[in-house]
């Protein structure tokens, strides 16, 4: 059983804080990928800003919540769980944050056909991010849900792994050059990355659950 003070109730609200600005981070990806089609320059450049504003926000509350947890919150054995958690949760939003750079840093075109897989591979992730936060959020109050949403976590990321297969196995398919073809296989991995390092958060959270159960 957790000791919850006003301090660890600080953190926990915290901890979902940081969740939520990750979630958004990710909201503001896909928002990017909409607005690319529509060819304004400038709302795409609103879209990518806010995508490294979302980030920004993530990290502030994510040191915020390290700096709290550094004064002596929980027990020592909890306390290091957490951090790695949270260290994990924010590298969601770095990757988000950097799918973005290497759309837009490289003024990358995708076509039509392939952008439209690229969203639905996006809604994977997100999709697997999701169950990962609700799987966080009950790790305080419901382990047995916190434990089947752990396994939903990795059932929707094997999912995405399969699209991301069958994605890749469609652009090297098509005409494009061997350079474009590679440029996209790239992307399409970094966006599957997402659902990769949701799965790592979601291994944490199961650690979490066996030693809480001892």
């Amino acid at each position: 059983m957790l000791f919850l003070g006003k301090k660890e109730i600080l953190i926990i609200e915290l901890f979902k804080e940081h969740l939520d600005a990750v979630e958004k981070t990710i909201l503001s990806l896909e928002k990017y990928l909409s607005d690319m089609q529509g060819k304004d320059p400038e709302k795409v450049k609103e879209s990518y800003d806010e995508i490294h504003e979302r980030e920004t926000k993530a990290d502030s509350i994510r040191r915020r919540m390290e700096s709290e947890m550094y004064q002596g919150a929980f027990l020592p054995n909890f306390r290091g769980d957490l951090l790695g958690l949270v260290e994990n949760f924010d590298r969601i939003a770095n990757s988000a944050e950097s799918i973005s750079d290497q759309i837009y840093l490289q003024k990358m075109k995708i076509p039509q056909d392939i952008h439209k897989e690229i969203v639905v591979q996006l809604e994977f992730s997100l999709k697997t991010f999701r169950a990962l936060k609700k799987a966080a959020e009950l790790m305080f109050e419901d382990l047995e849900k916190a434990g089947e949403l752990v396994i939903e976590t990795e059932k929707l990321e094997h999912e995405e792994d399969i699209f991301e297969r069958k994605l890749i196995e469609k652009i090297y398919s098509t005409e494009l050059s061997l350079a474009e073809k590679m440029q996209l296989r790239e992307l399409v991995t970094h966006i599957g990355s997402l659902a990769d390092l949701s799965e790592d958060c979601s291994d944490r959270i199961e650690i979490v659950i066996l030693k809480r159960r001892v």
